[in-house]
């Protein structure tokens, strides 16, 4: 019995070795390495998210990546830029690029400007908002897979739709109830650039200028390199423990001026360096500055 026991191991893990995408079936990275996509092009669990314009995608990209753009996974709604889908508008698009509860998703975008950059965790968040367990971020976008010399592909790429059946996870979102609820509670983290965070300046859709008392801030610029690829763990711990300290279980709360670049620290505290308890503000400073009967400071 030992023997077939050990005969057994020995043949899965040289199975593992000779097919990659058999031992990364069960998970995906939340950051992608070009080359651990590469080997798992050949995994009927995955789906490749390419979430530029059409005439970017339709000029190259990666084999067998679906079409989905980044403005299907976010809407305005009530004087806000950036929105949630409804959870059935939410459903049907996760279907209509042929996501199942159990698909494994990379998401693909452009990394050459900082604005294009963090489109990319504004989508997988919503996906992990929609229920998704198993997604990731390319890193370093279409550029570091054409960077390395990989194949590109003409071919438009529908999803193989289904029917997604998911459950919504509210714990990683919090909408204004909630952000007022936990104000003083919670660590808010303010991802903007300084000169916004001071009141310096300001969008001019914000009402006041400023941020949120107590909060403290954390710009997204400060998570990726020059060439748009994330920076080291250890240099992301380095730079979110300076803003928010190394107690993981408090709670946070990721917030900007629409909602566009506070999923960036969301999604690296929670998915890369492991604070549990860490939620996006959706309508944040936006909405929380038009408030007359909310604090802003400068």
């Amino acid at each position: 019995m030992k023997k077939a026991i050990l005969t057994g191991i020995v043949l899965l893990a040289a199975a593992l070795l000779i097919n990659p995408a058999l031992a990364s079936a069960r998970d995906v990275p939340p950051i992608v390495s070009v080359d651990w996509l590469q080997n798992n092009l050949g995994n009927p669990r995955l789906i490749i998210m390419d979430i530029r314009k059409l005439e970017e995608y339709g000029a190259g990209h990666i084999p067998g990546s679906v079409y989905a753009f980044y403005g299907t996974w976010l809407y305005p709604k009530e004087g806000k830029h950036m929105e949630i889908p409804m959870a059935d508008d939410l459903f049907e698009a996760m279907g209509d690029v042929g996501i199942r509860e159990d698909s494994m998703v990379v998401i693909v975008g452009r990394t050459d400007n900082f604005f294009d950059r963090i489109e990319a965790a504004r989508v997988l968040c919503t996906l992990f908002y929609g229920g998704l367990k198993s997604a990731g971020i390319l890193d370093g976008g279409i550029e570091a897979w054409v960077r390395q010399g990989k194949p590109l592909s003409t071919d438009f790429v529908r999803g193989k739709r289904t029917v997604y059946h998911g459950t919504l996870n509210r714990a990683i979102m919090a909408d204004k109830n909630f952000a007022v609820k936990q104000f003083g509670k919670a660590l808010f983290v303010d991802v903007r650039e300084q000169v916004l965070y001071s009141g310096e300046k300001k969008q001019e859709y914000v009402t006041r200028s400023g941020h949120i008392p107590g909060s403290v801030n954390l710009p997204a610029s400060e998570a990726y390199t020059p060439l748009g690829t994330f920076k080291s763990r250890s240099e992301l711990e380095t730079i979110a423990s300076k803003a928010i300290g190394t107690d993981k279980s408090k709670e946070i709360i990721t917030y900007c001026d629409a909602g566009k670049c506070c999923p960036t620290w969301a999604f690296v505290l929670r998915e890369v360096l492991g604070y549990p308890n860490v939620r996006l503000y959706d309508g944040s400073f936006e909405e929380w500055s038009k408030d007359p009967t909310l604090p802003v400071i400068k």
